[in-house]
């Protein structure tokens, strides 16, 4: 009786290790599935935004497309180091692969010189500019981490710097303004003066991270 009684403790306590085990595991990361996908996203928007700023950077003959590059680059360099924090602090491991549409415009942009690289890359930025503010716009009411839900906050006025930017180098490369209104027709209205902003620009309102 006393070996059956001792194997059912020993029994007993090695089920409790295991599941103190597994909850040790499953509290690695501290975000919802929500905040981890935001988080993982904007860290290969950011990623995605320094390799094309970087290439245009050295491809670019358009000054102003130029100063937009190393604009994008310096911020979202910057941005990136504040999303390692959360990551790590969070137990979260951010990927370095590209997405294949991430990829599939870096290699359209790499065919191009002169020009019409210029263009493309203006064109491209504005698009993807406004699809960031929706997201950011989003994330900064309906995130549950803090710290997220602040970098959202305090990255937004910097992404909408970045999207007037790139409309302004559109149209210094020649892209013109019904090109421009198409691509941001779908913006929503940005409060305070970001929305001042837009409406002065007017064109039919406005249309990724």
């Amino acid at each position: 009786m006393l070996r059956i009684a001792g194997g059912l403790v020993v029994a007993g306590l090695m089920v409790a290790g295991q599941a103190g085990a597994a909850d040790t595991s499953t509290t690695g990361s501290q975000l919802s599935s929500k905040d981890t996908s935001f988080l993982k996203e904007a860290s290969m928007g950011n990623q995605a935004e320094i390799t094309l700023a970087q290439m245009a950077q050295q491809k670019a003959q358009n000054p102003e497309v130029k100063n937009l590059a190393q604009m994008i680059e310096q911020d979202h360099q910057q941005a990136q180091q504040k999303l390692q924090t959360i990551a790590q602090a969070n137990g979260v491991t951010l990927e370095e692969k590209p997405t294949f549409s991430q990829r599939r415009t870096q290699s359209k942009l790499e065919k191009l010189s002169g020009a019409d690289f210029d263009q493309q890359y203006a064109k491209d930025m504005i698009e993807d500019h406004v699809s960031d503010i929706k997201k950011f716009q989003k994330a900064s009411e309906k995130l549950e981490n803090s710290d997220l839900k602040q970098y959202a906050q305090e990255t937004l006025p910097t992404l909408q710097k970045h999207l007037e930017t790139a409309k302004s180098a559109a149209k210094s490369a020649g892209v013109d303004e019904a090109t421009i209104s198409s691509l941001t027709k779908n913006m929503p209205a940005m409060g305070g003066t970001g929305e001042n902003e837009e409406s002065s620009h007017g064109m039919g309102g406005q249309q990724r991270y």
